[in-house]
């Protein structure tokens, strides 16, 4: 028989307050380093690569509260790592201020293989580093006054390499007195080694021009991707926009090839605007909005644009948005919705990335779902050849905590992905073959049940079980809340009133070696915390032997109960259940709990 443990409320603040096991990745090459948690936006470009090495830029921790060091790691050619700092004027390690939404590195190498990065900037004058020695990672010093337009501000530095080796960043540049922030394109010329002014790209008073996406075509001309918002600033934007500059004359085109005058004006035209107004759309709109945007280009062309879009407002800034693909047939914008957050109960984050290469293109997301255990993520990618059905991949596994992406296509065929999750300090460098077979992957369904069900250590075999209850306070209440993945208070189990000894009952698909029971209860309102969530009752599994106790809680204020795999080591059970003596501390004394999750062993 397994002798049950009694878990006194102290013991349980222990466990809950215990770190979480980390996940690993086969698929995923870890940088050695250890990236801040302010290193988190998805639509900057943190990484090149050129003559065989990578480079990745990112935020490091610094010693002060609040504020970063921006390093760039090399990867050669035979897999050694390199990492330097920014110097500031002492030699030391520059640091600025943390802005998880802001200040984020740029970097590119021009045709001479001289590293240019473009840090830490929201409404600041020029951070800009020039590498005084080709390749080097720790010869960068500080060449802010060698660029045009001092004096203005800017924000989301977005670099590209020409094919004559000049090296492009896209920005924003703020001139808040007229109340216009618009998007302004420089070139850095490696004859003259000086940096010019190319265009202002788009303005409009009242308007801020959000920088999205640059690439650069076989033919050397320069594809630009922005999107826009009300002047000052805002979460939501709209109107996502498409030009093009080709360097050898000067011009600027749209789509189909006729000649654009810049500055381009918000609403340009629908050979421009990709992304129009919908539905009752306004430029201040916070129900249907875009938010990041890459570039897909291929040989001489676009292939198309992989952007993320709102359609109905979920409350939060950065949740609800589905993941929609545009692409121009010869007559007009044909866009598609690639993922439909309301088909899916998990959503995907503010970054994306999308490559092309023959007749394939791949978009690279991260999905979301916010369980009891906290955010969890899983980098994906979506694939498909021609005009195809999109199929769905992982890539690598998922992770306690948000993750962020950028993506690029190589010179050797591959996607070369710079994966971070910031709040536990990794960085992580991937390659993705090209060869195989397209389209390769399935369902995004499949994904969605691994990333709920899945949380640190284990695989969740509870998830949307079969559950019997005792009872339930009312419609919206039943069972069935307690095993769905979701963790809100309009998704748990509640009792009736007057079961003084309610109980519910989880029956797994089958007999499985359980890892660790996870009980989380309450709710998130209670006027006193701690109050809501259940008091006493016991964890029992069956198994082949019939019914056995697991643990006996008492005493418990804790939103989130562990028995943890000490005690289940040697279990074995098909069914789990709560036998509940005090539901609650409060007055209305019911149970309420959000989720059972049963983690498997292995």
């Amino acid at each position: 028989m397994l002798r049950p443990v009694i878990l006194t409320a102290a013991a349980l603040l222990a466990a809950c307050l215990a770190p979480l096991p980390a996940a690993g990745s086969t698929s995923l090459e870890q940088v050695p380093v250890t990236v801040d948690s302010s290193n988190q936006s998805g639509w900057w470009r943190p990484l090149d690569s050129f003559g065989g090495t990578d480079y990745f830029a990112y935020n490091a921790p610094a010693a002060a509260a609040g504020r970063h060091e921006v390093h760039i790691a090399a990867r050669a050619a035979d897999g050694t790592w390199r990492d330097g700092c920014l110097p500031d004027a002492s030699g030391a390690c520059v640091t600025y201020v943390d802005d998880v939404g802001h200040n984020q590195p740029s970097i590119v190498l021009d045709g001479e293989g001289v590293i240019h990065a473009f840090v830490s900037m929201h409404g600041d004058g020029w951070r800009y580093y020039r590498a005084t020695r080709p390749g080097d990672v720790t010869s960068l010093a500080e060449a802010s006054a060698t660029l045009p337009d001092a004096g203005l501000g800017f924000t989301y530095p977005v670099t590209a390499r020409g094919k004559d080796g000049s090296a492009y960043v896209l920005v924003r540049a703020h001139r808040d007195a007229a109340a216009v922030r618009d998007g302004r394109l420089y070139r850095f010329d490696t004859a003259t080694h000086a940096w010019s002014r190319v265009a202002v790209v788009a303005s409009g008073t009242n308007y801020s021009f959000y920088p999205d996406d640059l690439q650069v075509d076989a033919a050397g001309r320069v594809h630009v991707l922005w999107e826009w918002g009300p002047w000052p600033a805002t979460t939501h934007r709209h109107l996502g926009s498409y030009a093009v500059f080709d360097p050898a004359d000067g011009s600027w085109h749209d789509v189909t090839g006729a000649a654009l005058t810049v500055p381009l004006a918000p609403g340009a035209g629908n050979t421009v605007v990709y992304q129009p107004y919908e539905d009752g759309e306004t430029i201040t709109s916070t129900s249907r909005a875009v938010q990041t945007a890459k570039l897909a280009v291929y040989g001489d062309r676009l292939a198309g644009i992989a952007y993320r879009y709102l359609t109905a407002r979920s409350g939060s800034t950065f949740t609800g948005f589905d993941v929609r693909y545009a692409s121009w047939d010869g007559a007009a914008w044909q866009r598609e919705t690639v993922l439909a957050r309301a088909d899916h109960a998990v959503d995907n984050s503010a970054t994306i990335g999308v490559t092309r290469a023959g007749a394939v293109t791949r978009i690279y997301f991260v999905a979301e779902a916010g369980g009891c255990g906290g955010v969890r993520s899983q980098v994906v990618r979506a694939e498909r050849s021609g005009t195809g059905p999109w199929a769905f991949s992982p890539l690598g596994d998922v992770r306690q905590g948000l993750q962020r992406l950028r993506a690029q296509r190589s010179v050797n065929g591959t996607d070369l992905l710079y994966v971070t999750a910031p709040f536990t300090g990794g960085l992580w460098r991937a390659t993705v073959p090209r060869d195989g077979q397209p389209g390769a992957g399935g369902p995004f369904s499949e994904i969605a049940d691994r990333l709920l069900a899945s949380g640190a250590g284990g695989l969740n075999v509870a998830l949307n079980a079969s559950v019997t209850v005792s009872s339930e306070l009312r419609a919206g209440t039943e069972g069935g809340k307690a095993v769905d993945g979701l963790c809100s208070d309009d998704s748990r189990w509640i009792s009736a009133e007057g079961d003084t000894t309610p109980s519910i009952t989880v029956r797994l698909a089958r007999a499985y070696p359980i890892g660790e029971i996870r009980v989380h209860s309450g709710y998130s309102k209670a006027p006193v915390p701690g109050t809501d969530v259940l008091r006493d009752f016991a964890v029992e599994a069956h198994t082949a032997s019939g019914w056995q106790r697991v643990a006996t809680i008492t005493g418990n204020t804790a939103g989130t109960v562990r028995v943890p795999a000490s005690v289940t080591a040697s279990l074995t059970a098909d069914q789990v259940r709560l036998s509940i003596s005090d539901p609650s501390g409060n007055a209305l004394d019911v149970a309420r709990v959000y989720e059972i999750e049963v983690v498997t062993r292995g």
